[in-house]
């Protein structure tokens, strides 16, 4: 299949993903800047997950902390959608180097591309290009 053999509604579809892959470049502000007299002072990104399983929606945090001995890491809290938390008390964080942050945010970046895809049953472009 070439791009010649595409109906408009396909090639309209892979704009829309285009222009919405676009959009996710800027990168996010924090949601909010923790004080130092915080236990983890620094910038902090809560992403709310869709789960209407949940009781309340899972939180995924994120961090930076200002601290010399811990700035050279990110700090991500995966909750579990079963376990109601009390948020800033019991979320365990993993640390991650900045460059394992980043492999595993184009990771997801890349699936959820393909999953978008998959569930419009529109063909990305970029799988039909020769390798």
């Amino acid at each position: 299949m070439t791009a010649d053999d595409l109906t408009l509604g396909q090639l309209r579809r892979e704009l829309a993903q285009l222009v919405a892959l676009a959009d996710s470049a800027e990168r996010p502000k924090p949601d909010t800047i923790n004080p130092p007299e915080h236990n983890m002072a620094g910038h902090e990104w809560r992403v709310t997950q869709e789960a209407p399983f949940a009781t309340r929606p899972p939180l995924w945090v994120v961090r930076t902390v200002d601290a010399p001995e811990t700035r050279d890491c990110v700090y991500v809290a995966q909750p579990d959608p079963y376990v109601t938390y009390d948020w800033e008390r019991q979320l365990d964080f993993v640390s991650m180097r900045p460059t394992d942050a980043r492999r595993l945010a184009m990771a997801l970046l890349a699936a959820a591309d393909r999953a978008d895809h998959l569930v419009a049953d529109v063909p990305r472009l970029e799988d039909r290009r020769p390798a």
